[in-house]
């Protein structure tokens, strides 16, 4: 579990942690007036979502607002569904703003709208971004 209180150098939280045996890395840069951000890279399953849960925990004690970048996830399960609710609710209770970006994460941006999650959470892109002069469009875009 990374610390949220000792990182290298004194900074909190600046090494990357990742499960044994699962599929997801999760960085936290801290910002020195006090948010965090948490990069998640790989897939939120079942078998990562206990760290996932683990880690965003740790850090409700730590700072007065997190943003959790999924940008890096290309799976995401019902149990990281569950676990996204779950630490909005401890965050909640915790007095912390827990935000979500999916940057350019289209299959979670996507699950979090038809599962109506979008509407629970808050997420600072609910939209994709506009597209890019030369990018090519989504074979099946995501509605507004």
């Amino acid at each position: 579990m990374t610390d949220p209180t000792g990182g290298p150098g004194g900074v909190p939280g600046l090494s990357a942690a990742t499960t044994v045996g699962g599929g997801l890395a999760l960085e936290a840069v801290p910002h020195p007036s006090g948010p965090v951000a948490l990069h998640a890279v790989g897939e939120v399953d079942a078998a990562t979502a206990p760290f996932l849960a683990e880690q965003v925990g740790a850090w409700l004690a730590a700072a007065p607002r997190i943003v959790l970048d999924l940008s890096g996830v290309g799976y995401l399960a019902s149990a990281g569904i569950a676990v996204l609710l779950d630490c909005h609710r401890a965050a909640v209770a915790a007095g912390v703003v827990l935000e979500l970006y999916c940057g350019g994460a289209r299959r979670v941006r996507r699950v979090l709208q038809v599962t109506g999650t979008c509407e629970h959470l808050r997420v600072l892109d609910p939209h994709p971004p506009p597209e890019t002069p030369g990018s090519r469009a989504p074979l099946f875009p995501v509605p507004d």
